[in-house]
């Protein structure tokens, strides 16, 4: 049983008003992957299913693997009108019981923030991609946004432990991960990082009654691409690849002071 089975706790209440956030991540995905399709697609860690419509333009087959057994019940009567072939199934982020070179596209969304070392993670994902295949990774940070307002310094720290939530005396880790972190460790897991996004860059309660949504919106697909080489948004979206036979350079993943 994982903290997400425990029946006071609703995903799907946490989204509600939190139209700008989610709509966000769509404009991400459509961002990073714009025309592309692909014969088959794996949403690893995908709940309840709240991207599967938004995914479901991309590939005409989706598995859609996650270990709460809760969220999976959800996702059975949430996703029945999805026009795809869609599977949901049992397994986790380090074991997805998929069969190696499998998928052509893997998403991993709001998961790395649960993953003190995502290096199990980035090996998985390798092992069930086909050569040339995508892999779109999400990580939360603490807004930095937020910590320039305040007056504070945005954390330079490679892993950052944040404060965890309590379910019910079960315990939910919420980790920082620094972007050039993630970035070393696909390129140690033998990938190519080949684009970065800056998401939900404007998530404020005060901008989000001050502005209607279609301008967040528009301000947000405008800034999403230049505001990543700052890592300024709370959420940084990579698209990252296996490569066809050999790595190349990875000019993301550059040293730098602390990490």
């Amino acid at each position: 049983m994982t903290p997400y089975d425990d029946p006071s706790f609703s995903y799907p209440k946490y989204w509600v008003g939190r139209q700008y956030e989610h709509q966000s991540e769509v404009l991400a995905i459509h961002n990073l992957l714009g025309k592309e399709r692909f014969l088959s697609l794996a949403d690893v860690g995908g709940g309840y299913g709240r991207l599967i419509p938004a995914l479901s333009q991309y590939s005409p087959r989706i598995t859609l693997i996650e270990p709460s057994t809760k969220q999976r019940k959800i996702a059975e009567n949430y996703l029945k009108i999805v026009n795809c072939k869609l599977k949901i199934v049992k397994g986790s982020t380090s074991r997805t019981h998929l069969p190696n070179s499998s998928v052509h596209l893997v998403t991993l969304i709001r998961v790395l923030h649960h993953l003190p070392d995502p290096t199990s993670t980035f090996r998985e994902v390798h092992r069930i991609l086909k050569p040339g295949g995508l892999f779109i990774n999400s990580q939360n940070l603490k807004s930095r946004f937020l910590s320039w307002l305040s007056g504070r310094a945005p954390s330079t720290a490679p892993v950052d432990l944040r404060s965890p939530v309590n379910i019910r005396r079960r315990t939910i880790p919420f980790v920082n991960h620094h972007p050039q972190t993630v970035l070393k460790t696909l390129s140690l897991c033998n990938f190519d990082t080949l684009s970065l996004l800056s998401v939900s860059n404007f998530r404020s309660q005060f901008l989000k009654q001050l502005l209607p949504l279609k301008v967040l919106l528009l301000l947000e697909k405008l800034s999403q691409r230049p505001l990543s080489h700052i890592y300024f948004g709370p959420s940084i979206f990579i698209l990252a690849q296996k490569p066809h036979q050999s790595n190349k350079p990875n000019k993301y993943a550059q040293p730098q002071a602390g990490l």
